[in-house]
């Protein structure tokens, strides 16, 4: 009954039924349809779009397999200590194994915390960047690159995305910005893919490691462990690996030097990354925030140290090695420097320009502090004088011993005293530096010192007193070297590498003056002169081209006839005159070169009396010749060159001696006459140093140049002083009062605690004792030497006398101790 009243469908009805199924079938099929053939279409696009950009790089990632960065050259010295380097990159390369395992943690938190789940692309990471990008305000909020496309865009895609505008408007150029970055980026994921299967995730990370660059010039975190906490790798902390990892993001932004609560934010950043990643306990988290990070100070980072010694290397490096071995191949230069010796160099040559300077008179106040701000500088901070002015902006939260302050003048009392107020502390002037700038009077005005004034000043040795300390307007410059080998041991080329980088050992060509002497006696020796010779002092004129010459010694006083030994020793400029004349010019310039000394030499007999310019080194290598039996000695600054993998490229210290000059014989008489100088004539004072010394002093004309080079059997060392424009340094200012002083303030130091001798006797020299003004034979007594002659040029009047009968007739006998007056009984 119910199915009878049940509605029958008409045909036409089950047709239309039919027809939608069909519609809704064919609709899902073409939907289908149009999915696989774009899916096959966007597979193919994208095929042919890696295929296209896959020919336009490298087919080989050798740059990254065989990872070889830019890399410092480094100079150390003989001692072991970096003491200098050359880069375009600070960088030092560190091996994983030598990183404690929280750094590389710190940046894996940072920076690619799937870094050993992914293949080189991290899809999750992109899909989070992405959507914190979109919910941000429209900027870039977050990267999504990891670390192996890092590598890549920072290796193999350098300067990809540089782009010109020429001729476009800013919308064309944005366009193509975009476009290119994109195709970087495709770029980026096909090579971080390669890259992941050529090398382990090891390796890909220590590459990383040592080639990020962190801020403040430093690429890899072994250069910026140095650069911001002034430690080794191994040494840095939690806190300090997570700072690093930190400024990955942005260096200049998170730098702790510029701002370090930002860097601190970051630090916090990666901390709790790490903590989230299991790398660091709750513990290590809390610890590590609450360190203190100590950063290395910003000044230290550009110390160098011997500047000069290692600014003469790069030159020599440079011909030797190329720019690019030296900035960019990581060579390590063994040098002869000996960290000691240059140190006591450096302070030997400061404090005796300063003493020098002190002598010529206090030179005025260096500024003002106006009458509105005298107050705000008492009480205040020190104003340390750092640099080549005397600009007191600088401020300081101490006084230190050694360091130049500027002072001002704040009483002037009647009794001839003076305060000066630091900031800090108020103090008197010491009573002759009191007297001095009270004496004072401005050049034009002639105004006196007057209260507000400020003066350099630094501590007395108790921090009672203040002293003078004004810089000087004098120049110096020592050279240290070993005379048997030729290694500069010390080289100081002025007061101060800040204010003059200009280097007055290798650079500065100025009048020897009596310093040349030397080598016109070792010639008159060569051609058969000796030491006891006698020659006449007095006024002797020379014709020349443009007429008479007839010169004067130092004082314009003569000795009368003297011997060769004493005319040396006091420096007779017409004695040196009349061997020149003798021996030839021919010959002396030709001994000249022969030890090395290759600035020009005019052929005129002016050169007799030292009117050549030479530099100190030349001077230095010339004497070292002497010293060393009459080769040349050719001064060397490294004795060993070896690239990163340590082979050696040079090696110097076997290096084949240098020529002879002149014999041994003429080389040792020669010496022993210039130990004459010392024991007995214008360098004197270097007696002092109770050791066998040879030396010339050397004064050039009107006082523009003083010299002292000396030697023992161990050390050589060449002292100059004198102004940089050339003019007079002060009336009586001599080589013996000025340059021996320094040299003496060194050696003391500096000479190596070697068992005093003398200097080795070569064959075929003889010895005799000579009364040195006469240069007749000599009992021991009185002031008797013994002198050294080259064989077979002892004067005839050595073989006769009364015979030898016992040794006491060669060596006096001890005088016996005198006995004591008997007085009392019990001495009877």
């Amino acid at each position: 009954m119910a199915q009878a009243l049940r509605p029958q469908s008409s045909p036409a009805s089950v047709r239309k039924r039919k027809r939608k199924r069909l519609r809704a079938v064919s609709v899902i099929r073409l939907l289908f349809l149009l999915i696989v053939y774009g899916a096959s279409l966007g597979a193919a696009s994208i095929y042919f779009a890696v295929k296209t950009i896959n020919q336009e790089l490298p087919q080989d990632l050798t740059a990254l397999l065989d990872y070889q960065p830019n890399r410092k050259s480094v100079v150390l010295s003989s001692e072991g200590e970096e003491v200098g380097a050359f880069s375009i990159e600070n960088r030092r390369i560190v091996t994983l194994e030598r990183m404690p395992p929280h750094l590389p943690a710190a940046f894996l938190s940072a920076e690619d915390r799937r870094f050993f789940q992914h293949k080189g692309f991290d899809v999750f990471g992109i899909g989070r960047a992405a959507w914190k990008n979109f919910k941000s305000d429209g900027s870039i909020k977050q990267g999504g690159s990891t670390i192996t496309q890092q590598i890549i865009k920072q290796t193999l895609l350098v300067g990809e995305e540089a782009t010109g505008a020429m001729d476009m408007t800013p919308l064309q150029y944005s366009a193509l910005a975009k476009a290119q970055k994109y195709r970087r980026k495709m770029k980026e994921l096909i090579l971080a893919v390669r890259l992941e299967r050529e090398l382990t995730k090891a390796e890909i990370l220590s590459i990383y490691l040592n080639h990020i660059y962190l801020g403040h010039g430093a690429y890899g975190v072994g250069a910026a462990a140095r650069t911001y906490f002034g430690k080794d790798i191994e040494d840095v902390t939690i806190a300090e690996a997570a700072m690093l990892a930190g400024l990955v993001a942005s260096p200049t932004k998170y730098a702790p030097h510029r701002n370090m609560p930002l860097a601190r934010d970051r630090q916090k950043y990666v901390l709790g990354h790490m903590r989230e990643d299991k790398y660091i306990s709750d513990a290590d988290y809390q610890a590590a925030l609450a360190e203190t990070i100590a950063l290395v100070d910003e000044s230290d980072l550009n110390h160098l140290a011997s500047p000069y010694f290692v600014e003469y290397i790069r030159k020599q490096a440079t011909k030797r090695y190329g720019n690019r071995s030296l900035f960019k191949g990581g060579l390590k230069f063994y040098s002869t420097l000996d960290a000691r010796m240059q140190q006591a160099a450096e302070s030997a040559l400061r404090r005796g320009l300063e003493s020098l300077d002190r002598r010529l008179g206090f030179r005025g106040p260096i500024g003002s502090v106006p009458q509105a701000q005298r107050g705000a500088w008492t009480g205040g901070d020190a104003h340390p004088l750092t640099g080549a002015s005397d600009d007191t902006s600088a401020l300081a939260d101490q006084l230190l011993p050694d360091q130049t302050y500027g002072a001002m003048v704040v009483e002037l009392p009647r009794g001839g005293a003076v305060t000066v107020d630091l900031g800090p502390r108020r103090l008197p002037l010491t009573d002759n530096d009191a007297k001095e700038v009270r004496e004072w009077r401005h050049e034009t005005t002639k105004a006196p010192l007057k209260l507000g004034d400020l003066v350099p000043v630094r501590l007395t040795a108790d921090s009672k007193a203040a002293t003078l300390a004004q810089r000087p307007v004098l120049q110096g410059a020592i050279v240290v070297i070993e005379p048997m080998t030729g290694r500069v041991v010390a080289m100081v080329g002025g007061y101060d590498w800040t204010a003059s980088q200009f280097d007055r050992v290798t650079q500065a060509r100025r009048q020897v003056g009596s310093s040349i002497k030397p080598f016109i006696y070792a010639a008159a020796i060569e051609a058969g002169r000796t030491p006891i010779e006698r020659m006449h002092d007095g006024p002797y004129s020379v014709t020349t081209a443009t007429g008479v010459w007839t010169p004067a010694n130092y004082d314009n006083k003569y000795m009368g006839s003297v011997t060769l030994m004493t005319a040396l020793a006091y420096s007779l400029n017409t004695i040196s005159l009349q061997l020149a004349v003798e021996v030839g010019l021919d010959r002396l310039i030709e001994i000249m070169r022969g030890f090395g000394i290759e600035s020009q030499i005019p052929r005129h007999i002016s050169i007799s009396l030292g009117t050549p310019d030479f530099t100190p080194l030349e001077i230095a290598a010339g004497y070292a010749g002497i010293a060393a039996g009459g080769r040349r000695v050719t001064p060397r600054f490294y004795d060993l060159v070896t690239d990163t993998s340590g082979k050696i490229i040079d090696d110097l210290r076997d290096a084949p001696l240098g020529p002879q000059v002149i014999s041994p014989e003429v080389a040792y008489v020669a010496t022993s006459m210039m130990k004459g100088v010392v024991t007995r004539g214008t360098a004197k004072y270097a007696q002092q140093l109770g050791r066998p010394v040879g030396g010339k002093t050397g004064t050039s004309a009107n006082y523009r140049d003083v010299w002292f080079t000396g030697f023992t059997a161990d050390l050589l060392a060449t002292v100059w002083v004198g102004r940089d424009d050339s003019t007079p340094i002060g009336d009586k200012i001599t080589g013996g009062g000025i340059a021996v002083p320094i040299w003496m303030d060194f050696m003391q130091k500096a000479h190596p605690r070697t068992k005093v001798r003398d200097f080795p006797v070569p064959p075929n020299v003889s010895f005799a004792r000579v009364e040195p003004w006469s240069g007749d034979p000599a009992s021991p007594y009185g002031d008797s030497v013994w002198m050294a002659f080259v064989r077979g040029t002892l004067p005839g009047k050595f073989f006769v006398g009364p015979p030898v009968r016992s040794f006491e007739d060669l060596v006096a006998p001890p005088a016996l101790p005198a006995t004591a007056k008997c007085a009392s009984l019990s001495c009877l």
